[in-house]
């Protein structure tokens, strides 16, 4: 039987620090966490040094598992697989419906946010026949975006290519809504902390319908997700299942399974059995759960969900869909 330690890192890095600490002090023989990739900087390390395994739940940064870490492991896609799943997805969009966009606008928070968008930048958007016209990126800590908005407007790109996390990504919402920021392609959340969250319908309703998002998501076909999903909805009344519960889930399934192959809570031994994983049954789209050398999954998979009927849909890929596109995305004032 396991039991759950939890604690909140709050999003600050010496809290997580602290805590991180604190739960391997306590004599907890796996990490699992956090939702911030600077959280999870610090806190990976702590626990490697520890010889403690740490399967990374939200936290997307590239350079997360790019330290020679060796305990660490992530189920879901990483920043560079974000960036490449919702490029390819825009380009089939507008080829599909004939939209003929050519160029992207970014904006982004100024951590997890710039790595995602350098990957688009400098390895994406020319493979997908894109120009980009501009960058802007800001600290997520802002209490404004109003300025930052009027500049990704006056590009008057075909798309704009959104990432953040969730207040800040609620402040341009604010801001595009006020501003009828309208590219012909639409504004496209990649890695957005609001796009693909039930609280963008709580809080914008209407203004939400059609908004589209590039992130990892769960796989709406399966009928393990079914289940999964029946067992949360029985537990959780107040909480809508969300695109974090999804690799939150898969991770304590990762663990369970290396537990059970191991036989043992040795944090070397645990270790290794994460290293050899081939989970074949998840809730995540994609092929089965597998560690590269570096401890990403190989078979990690993004999808492009959008808010349809007050609801959120998977409308690319196909095979993983409960929805179909909705493009180009309405006018703010033809949403209902």
């Amino acid at each position: 039987k396991i039991k759950l330690t939890h604690m909140d890192h709050e999003m600050k890095v010496k809290v997580g620090e602290a805590i991180a600490a604190k739960l391997i002090r306590d004599g907890n023989i796996a990490l699992v966490g956090p939702y911030s990739s600077p959280i999870g900087m610090v806190t990976t390390k702590i626990a490697d040094d520890a010889h403690i395994p740490y399967v990374i739940t939200s936290a997307i940064a590239e350079e997360l598992l790019q330290r020679g870490l060796k305990y660490v492991f992530r189920v879901q896609p990483s920043t560079r697989h974000q960036a490449m799943y919702t490029i390819k997805y825009l380009r089939q969009l507008s080829d599909e419906y004939n939209l003929g966009c050519k160029t992207i606008a970014l904006i982004h928070e100024n951590t997890f946010g710039s790595v995602v968008h350098n990957h688009i930048k400098n390895e994406y958007a020319a493979e997908y026949k894109f120009e980009i016209l501009g960058d802007i990126s800001y600290a997520a800590t802002v209490s404004d975006l109003t300025n930052e908005v009027s500049k990704i407007k006056a590009l008057n790109a075909d798309f704009i290519v959104d990432t953040g996390y969730l207040s800040d990504s609620i402040l341009k919402m604010r801001a595009y809504i006020d501003m009828k920021v309208e590219p012909k392609g639409g504004i496209i959340g990649c890695a957005n902390g609001l796009y693909s969250n039930p609280m963008i319908i709580k809080e914008f309703g209407k203004y939400a319908e059609g908004m589209m998002d590039g992130n990892y998501w769960y796989n709406p076909r399966s009928a393990f997700t079914q289940k999964v999903f029946e067992e949360y909805n029985k537990r959780f009344d107040k909480i809508k299942f969300s695109c974090h519960a999804a690799p939150a889930y898969d991770a304590a399934l990762v663990l369970i399974d290396a537990l059970e192959r191991a036989g043992t809570t040795d944090g070397p031994k645990l270790r290794d059995a994460l290293a050899k994983t081939n989970l074949k049954e998840h809730i995540s789209p994609g092929g089965a759960i597998e560690f590269d050398s570096v401890g990403q999954n190989k078979n990690a998979l993004s999808t492009m969900q959008q808010i349809q009927n007050r609801s959120i849909k998977v409308v690319l890929p196909q095979e993983y869909s409960d929805g179909k596109a909705i493009f180009p995305i309405p006018k703010w004032d033809k949403k209902t």
